[in-house]
């Protein structure tokens, strides 16, 4: 018995170490497999995340997408809407009246300092600020006249005036006998550049510019067959005193030899005095207008034109009635220099 307990103990004992390492090995076993499931879950955490992540992109994309197809049916529609005015434009242009223009040469020129410009600008565009202007050796301005439609085409008519610098009269004089020219603009002055007093030594020397054997040359025979108007302006008569009447017909008789020259011609053109003054608009009105009457074909008249002609004629129709009536003080000012 003594002897048969010691082995039995020693089995158990054997049996337990033999036990304890299976559920050592078992354990071991199963860490690993735990770890492994870990790796697994943690994988799978990772893919879920990916997966959201990719799902959300492609929500982006969807949006992008949806965004994309709305802008392009917008363009789509945009370009259908700018076909159909396009080609409403492309039946309207083709509808319309062909426009052309006509041009009528109007020459303004004179001596140095005579205001010409002033004059020019007067008539031909009179919103100009005249003090900003310069001596000038040819400048062209035009002034559209008239609108007239005839069947299908609107002729727009076109004075085109040539001013030319005092010192380059001899250059007026051959564009008078190289283009075709419709009117012209003579200009004298009775003062000089400052325009205080009288000047009878600057009138003579204009008279001399403009003397009979001189004007042969502005009337050459093909300026006869062209021109329609000729117009002598005296400008700067403020320099005179008296009532409008007697200033007129002091300046006349200053340049009755220019005047006497001139009227040899009005067989063939129409010759017109005036005297006035370029810096304060004295008898510069009337040069649109008697342009416009001489030049201009009656047929080439629209409504706004007519009105225009009807209101300069009541205004010189005023003048005239006012003309025996004393002029009023001239203000004491400085006139500026340029006239």
């Amino acid at each position: 018995m003594q002897v048969v307990l010691p082995i039995v103990l020693g089995l158990i004992a054997v049996a337990c170490g033999a036990g304890a390492v299976f559920l050592l090995m078992q354990a071991t076993q199963l860490k690993r497999q735990l770890q492994d499931a870990n790796q697994h879950i943690e994988a799978l955490r990772q893919a879920k995340g990916q997966l959201d992540q990719l799902r959300a992109q492609y929500g982006q994309l969807q949006q992008a997408l949806e965004i994309a197809r709305s802008d392009d049916r917008q363009k789509v529609d945009w370009l259908d809407a700018q076909q159909k005015e396009i080609d409403w434009y492309k039946s309207e242009l083709e509808s319309r009246p062909k426009i052309t223009q006509k041009r009528y040469k109007i020459l303004t020129l004179g001596i140095k300092w005579t205001g010409k410009t002033s004059l020019t600008l007067k008539w031909a565009n009179p919103l100009v600020d005249l003090g900003t202007l310069q001596g000038t050796k040819i400048e062209r301005y035009e002034r559209t006249v008239s609108h007239v439609l005839t069947k299908e085409v609107l002729t727009e008519h076109v004075f085109e005036i040539g001013d030319w610098g005092g010192e380059h009269i001899v250059d007026a004089q051959q564009e008078l006998i190289m283009e075709e020219i419709h009117g012209l603009l003579m200009v004298v002055d009775l003062a000089g550049k400052d325009g205080q007093k009288l000047e009878p030594s600057r009138i003579q020397e204009q008279l001399r510019e403009f003397q009979p054997q001189s004007l042969q040359f502005f009337f050459s025979p093909k300026t006869l067959a062209s021109c329609k108007a000729v117009v002598l302006f005296i400008n700067k008569s403020d320099v005179l005193s008296g009532t409008p009447a007697e200033v007129e017909r002091e300046a006349r008789g200053y340049y009755k030899t220019l005047i006497d020259s001139l009227e040899r011609y009005k067989n063939n053109i129409d010759i017109r005095v005036l005297v006035g003054s370029a810096s304060y608009g004295h008898s510069t009105h009337h040069l649109f207008s008697h342009f416009v009457e001489k030049i201009l074909p009656k047929n080439a008249y629209d409504p706004q034109l007519l009105q225009r002609m009807k209101q300069d004629i009541s205004g010189h129709s005023a003048l005239s009635r006012t003309a025996a009536l004393p002029a009023p003080p001239v203000p004491q000012q400085v006139r500026p220099n340029v006239r």
